[in-house]
């Protein structure tokens, strides 16, 4: 922090960006672009999560009322984009495909293999729920130690200038400390809600998850039945 800089210091937290040094600032990009991906990204969680749980009741409301699977399929149609309704079209490829190969009947041997593709569509579905996820738990990581870096250069930056200058006056010090903890502030604000948000998105995975593996029980029911 140069003495044109001290000059400008006004104490308001614009300030303090402004006069901040180019590494503090730099510090400061890294952590806005983190701060606005993180919420993007929990922004399009909330969406698909909120989605998937809208489904997943309308499936088990027709699953209820079915009592075979051509009555399920006819009673719950939806678009491919829909988790619950990609277990149905794995069991449907997998029957008509058994039945073009035997005969209309569906034998016991079919079940297992119905039941390997569900648990082969929840793997994938899971996987594509859990897309982006750990980019919030990187915030929530390493947010605070890039803040932290931000802050040690910056005192570092306020005892040369307190070299220079031959004093330890607060009124020399105190802008330089307080652009270095602005980072670790940064960092922080970063974090908090990263971390918050890894931790809900993660247990709506986990009720959506168990959800459809509830779903591919209905599905086999139904298909003995």
């Amino acid at each position: 922090m140069g003495l044109s800089s001290l000059n400008a210091y006004s104490g308001g937290l614009f300030s303090l960006i402004y006069s901040a040094g180019p590494v503090a600032k730099a510090v400061m990009l890294i952590l806005l672009i983190f701060s606005v991906i993180s919420w993007t990204i929990m922004f399009v969680k909330f969406r698909q999560y909120g989605r998937a749980e809208r489904e997943g009741e309308r499936f088990f409301h027709a699953a209820r009322e079915a009592d075979s699977f051509k009555k399920l399929i006819t009673i719950y149609r939806d678009s491919p984009d829909n988790s619950f309704y990609r277990l149905i079209l794995a069991c449907y490829k997998e029957i008509t495909k058994r039945q073009k190969e035997n005969n209309p009947d569906i034998k016991p041997g079919t079940i297992p293999i119905i039941e390997n593709a569900l648990k082969i569509t929840i793997s994938e579905e899971s996987t594509r729920l859990e897309r982006r996820l750990s980019f919030l738990a990187t915030t929530a990581n390493a947010s605070p130690f890039i803040g932290l870096f931000g802050t040690v250069w910056g005192i570092m930056d306020s005892f040369r200038e307190i070299g220079v200058r031959g004093t330890t006056s607060l009124a020399v010090v105190a802008p330089g400390i307080s652009e270095a903890l602005i980072a670790t502030a940064m960092g922080l604000a970063a974090a908090i809600p990263a971390v918050l948000a890894y931790n809900y998105f993660s247990g709506r995975l986990r009720r959506i998850i168990s959800r459809m593996e509830n779903a591919s029980m209905y599905l086999l029911n139904i298909i003995e039945k």
